[in-house]
């Protein structure tokens, strides 16, 4: 043990202050006139003598003087012998001999973060140390009370001291390499990697502490003083061209109303670091999602619902991970930008690159209609952009960057006032040109048959609320579908929709929709009834009629902006804007009060109600039947005499489907069977829908696609910490575990007549229950086996509050309109409709739901 010589003890008001003295100065060392400081935050002797012993130990190698400020009685120092350490200080001391300066040091001691804070303004003050930098902290929380601070008050107190030593001129070594924070124990349940410090479990042996004292402080001086490239400057925010540009860019574009999300990669560090700092102070929401792929459905679910434009960013060879979500954020328009790391083209096979001799992503995207910039020139960042927002604002899907690292980590200047110009917006006024079609859909509206169906694609709330006044006025039937559930609510401002008739697609239609289109399971004529398809591509998830009863058995009216979504299978299309249709036919609707009695007692005729035995048969394990009805009849409870309101988030699988069938919604929710109908899509979403979601979530997700994406919890704490003020509301994920991919058994047992084989089995593992409590938001994880009404009702009505249901389904083939071969099978009731009083100007009443 090396001896302290030279010691020098003065008084002092604040405590106790020695100076170690080297005996002689290093031989061939330049001697440096700055002095580093070293801040020990505790109230724990042992902790501080054993931190000066350790500095004592190597002191002759690089210490020119070593001076002590401490409120602590200091005794001589004294380390345990330990193997471990021996050969850590050897190597410690090995590299502290090839250094050729050496410095002095100041160690303060202090009780408190704040303490420390004064201490070191109170000395620059009467500028006792003029060449004096913050050099290592080491905080030591297990010395500060019964428990340690949470991960977020230690971030925030450790940036609060930093930025007073920036504020005051203080040079500070501010790396992950220079403050440490020892606590009790590991942070359970959940842990997450703070932003300020590095945190370390203090050990209870001594051998140990002191190896680890010494092993921090040598990385902190190999990695701060000893390499050139790291200066004492503070906290530095670096600027980023890229960031800055599109933070401008979404400001006036979509201000106060858009999405950033990220999946990070090395090469995009510094752009997602840009983001992170300055785009919520221009009006963006940062989010972030398990993986990639995560990042387009929240990109999705947020355009179709809230029109939310997106910037999303990923580093190099991702873009096959968004899946097929990127041919989804096509399909739907979504406006946004996706910004990805790229190489060089001059160079050889990169890694990650998806640029090579072998393989071209512009040409994938191509194929797929995306449009993109290749930028991989710092000069020509202005003239990319340009083309970037010239293809953004054509409102065609995202816009795809493949930029170069430099371009990413460029910090240029750039003013780029051609950039300031935005294209005048569309005008919402009507602009009605009175063509043959239009004349032709608005005479069926007014005059013609008693059964009128309108589908409603992905309508916006004033086109919904346009198209709710002229049903009511028409005496039509509205229907939403598998794609865009909700779009007709059953519910309406809290009312019930007498005009909503149920759901049309091709799985999940409900009785009463299959019966007022069929009589005694057969169409009915051409003459009888007519489907108006409303901003629909007339695709096959639509409807569960085949091609040939579509072009031959159904009088079909497409309304489409869209030449391309122009079907083959509609006897008249209406080429032109949702809103101007609406607003030509509130202008000229006039239907007779009877003929719009006659179409209102049609609805009415066909009861509402679960007509097949499962669905009220509590048998165990539970059917899907059974549990949807029994949510439903709490859901209508809720929404009839709680004012209850949700955003419904439907993923792919049977029980997705058994959600948009049979549980009453009160608005437009989020389907994952929406495009390539990709398992795990909705899943995803909801992680994002939570937040930005003006009501309570509830999400209905199979097995199948919990098991084929991320565990979605970790990224939702994550954003909980960032956003706690956007979780005033109740999210409620139902998790519905049957063991098995439930529409593929449907279709080889009930169609095919097999037996089921093992590539529809799922295997579902017990999912622990657990509390938990992260600020004021509750986090629970329950599993039912019997539908327990309590606390399905505590979950969804409780505020700030994520639920977790697991339920343990068995698996059927019955009903939920799995197949047209369940739609008149032996459970059903009679299909005859109830005989309507068509002299009477009030429908009869409609039978609900029990």
């Amino acid at each position: 043990m090396t001896s302290i010589t030279g010691l020098s003890t003065q008084s002092s008001v604040s405590g106790f202050e020695h100076i170690w003295q080297a005996e002689t100065p290093r031989t061939g060392a330049k001697q440096d006139t700055i002095t580093v400081g070293v801040i020990v935050v505790t109230r724990d002797e042992q902790f501080f003598h054993t931190g000066l012993s350790v500095l004592s130990d190597i002191r002759e190698y690089v210490f020119n003087r070593v001076h002590i400020q401490s409120e602590l009685v200091l005794k001589n120092p004294s380390l345990v012998p330990c193997p471990l350490y021996d050969e850590v200080r050897d190597k410690a001391i090995h590299f502290l001999k090839g250094q050729k300066k050496a410095i002095n040091i100041q160690v303060i001691q202090c009780a408190s973060l704040a303490e420390a804070t004064g201490k070191i303004i109170h000395s620059n003050a009467l500028n006792e140390q003029p060449d004096f930098q913050v050099g290592m902290l080491f905080y030591d929380q297990t010395s500060m009370g019964f428990q340690d601070d949470s991960i977020d008050q230690i971030d925030r107190d450790l940036d609060a001291f930093y930025r007073a030593m920036q504020k005051i001129g203080i040079p500070a070594f501010y790396t992950s390499f220079s403050t440490v924070t020892f606590i009790r124990a590991l942070r359970t349940p959940y842990s997450y990697l703070p932003q300020q410090y590095r945190e370390i479990v203090r050990s209870t042996d001594p051998a140990t502490f002191q190896t680890e004292l010494l092993r921090l402080w040598m990385d902190f001086f190999e990695m701060n003083y000893a390499n050139r490239r790291v200066k004492p400057v503070g906290s530095l925010e670096l600027h980023n061209t890229l960031g800055e540009q599109l933070i401008n860019f979404f400001a006036r574009t979509a201000p106060e109303h858009w999405l950033v999300s990220y999946y990070t990669g090395s090469v995009v560090s510094n752009l997602i670091g840009h983001l992170d700092r300055h785009a919520e102070k221009q009006g963006a929401l940062v989010l972030r999602g398990p993986n990639e792929h995560a990042i387009a459905c929240g990109a999705i679910a947020n355009w179709q619902l809230y029109r939310m434009p997106f910037l999303a960013v990923v580093t190099s060879g991702m873009m096959d991970e968004f899946k097929g979500t990127l041919a989804n954020l096509k399909e739907t328009a979504a406006q946004g930008i996706i910004v990805v790391a790229e190489n060089r083209l001059s160079q050889w096979y990169s890694f990650q690159g998806t640029i090579t001799a072998s393989e071209d992503m512009r040409e994938v995207l191509a194929a797929k209609r995306i449009p993109y910039v290749y930028m991989d020139e710092i000069e020509q960042i202005g003239e990319n952009l340009a083309e970037v927002y010239r293809l953004y604002h054509q409102g065609q899907g995202p816009v795809v960057v493949l930029a170069t690292q430099n371009v990413l980590e460029s910090s240029l200047e750039l003013d780029l006032p051609a950039l300031e110009a935005l294209p005048a917006s569309p005008s919402d006024e009507p602009v009605e040109v009175m063509t043959d079609e239009l004349r032709q859909a608005i005479e069926l509206i007014n005059n013609g048959p008693e059964k009128l169906v309108w589908q409603l694609g992905p309508v916006s709330e004033d086109e919904y609320a346009l198209i709710h006044d002229i049903a009511q006025q028409a005496g039509i039937a509205l229907v939403d579908s598998l794609a865009h559930p909700g779009t007709a609510p059953k519910y309406y401002q809290g009312k019930r929709n007498d005009n909503y008739l149920g759901t049309l697609a091709i799985y999940g239609y409900t009785p009463r929709v299959y019966n007022y289109f069929h009589t005694k399971d057969k169409l009915n004529s051409t003459d009888e009834q007519c489907l108006f398809m409303l901003k629909s591509r007339v695709a096959q998830i639509a409807t569960p009629f085949s091609d040939g009863r579509l072009e031959r058995k159904v009088h079909l009216v497409q309304l489409t902006k869209e030449a391309t979504h122009l079907s083959p299978f509609a006897d008249l299309h209406l080429h032109m804007r949702c809103r101007d249709f609406l607003q030509a036919v509130k202008k000229h609707l006039n239907v007779s009060e009877s003929l719009r009695a006659r179409r209102m007692a049609r609805i009415m005729a066909y009861p509402d109600t679960q007509s097949d035995v499962l669905s009220k048969l509590p048998s165990l394990p539970m059917s899907p039947n059974y549990f949807f009805c029994q949510l439903n009849r709490v859901i209508e409870d809720l929404i009839e005499h709680e004012n209850f309101d949700y955003t419904g988030v439907y993923d792919v699988g049977r029980c997705g489907i058994s959600a948009v069938r049979n549980v009453a919604k009160t608005r437009r929710g989020f389907s994952g069977w929406y495009g390539r109908a990709l398992m795990g899509d909705a899943l995803l979403a909801s992680g994002y829908l939570a937040y930005t979601s003006p009501t309570n979530v509830i999400a209905f997700i199979g097995d199948g696609a919990k098991g084929i994406v991320p565990d979605i919890l970790p990224a939702f704490i994550d954003n909980i910490l960032t956003h706690p003020q956007l979780l005033d509301k109740s999210i409620s994920v139902f998790y519905f575990c049957n063991g098995g991919l439930s529409v593929i058994n449907t279709y080889q047992e009930r169609i095919l007549f097999n037996r089921t084989s093992r590539q529809m089995r799922l295997v579902n593992i017990d999912q622990p229950q657990f509390e938990q409590q992260i600020g004021d938001f509750d986090i629970s994880a329950q599993t039912l086996t019997q539908f327990d009404e309590t606390a399905v009702r505590a979950a969804l009505t409780a505020q700030k509050r994520l639920t977790l249901f697991s339920v343990v389904l068995g698996h059927n083939n019955e009903g939920d309109g799995i197949s047209l071969a369940t739609a008149k099978g032996w459970q059903r009731d009679s299909a005859e409709p109830v005989t309507p009083d068509t002299d009477s100007d009030t429908p009869p009443a409609q039978e609900v739901n029990s």
